[in-house]
């Protein structure tokens, strides 16, 4: 049994978009008040539903990108975070649509504000994670689920 260079490298890729949005929701997990008042910023849900939001979409970051980093459920991570990420570049789009200069509340590294960087950013992982969700299933289909070891010749 072989473990292809090629495989080992998007599996590299897999837990760095992992470790990514894991750290991006523990920063929104560890600072709860700040993340609500940015999920607030952008004026879009009721002030009732803000705080559900808020103590929710962190927890579900945390989880799929720790399950993703760890190998666990690959495609259906990958899935969800495609998916969170879409959401994220519609609210994005709608806030700069209406003119709104508010600070994105991505959990990353540092503050930004909504714009066109967080446009490409966001696009980047959507690409990024559809391109890793396409390879889970190519590769599904030539060694079976879950393996990361070449298929003998």
């Amino acid at each position: 049994m072989r473990i292809s260079r090629g495989a080992l490298g998007l599996r590299t890729l897999e837990v760095v978009l992992g470790g990514l949005f894991f750290y991006a929701g523990l920063q929104k997990v560890l600072h709860p008040y700040e993340f609500a008042e940015a999920v607030l910023a952008y004026q879009l849900l009721p002030e009732s539903l803000v705080g559900v939001v808020a103590a929710g979409l962190p927890w579900l970051e945390v989880a799929v990108g720790l399950c993703l980093a760890a190998g666990i459920k690959r495609r259906s991570c990958l899935l969800l975070l495609a998916g969170l990420v879409a959401g994220f570049l519609v609210v994005i789009l709608i806030t700069m649509a209406r003119g709104l200069k508010i600070d994105c509340g991505c959990g990353l590294f540092f503050q930004r504000q909504v714009g066109l960087a967080v446009v490409l950013e966001d696009l980047f992982l959507v690409g990024w994670a559809a391109g890793l969700y396409w390879w889970e299933l190519l590769r599904s289909e030539k060694c079976g689920p879950g393996s990361i070891v070449k298929a003998a010749p």
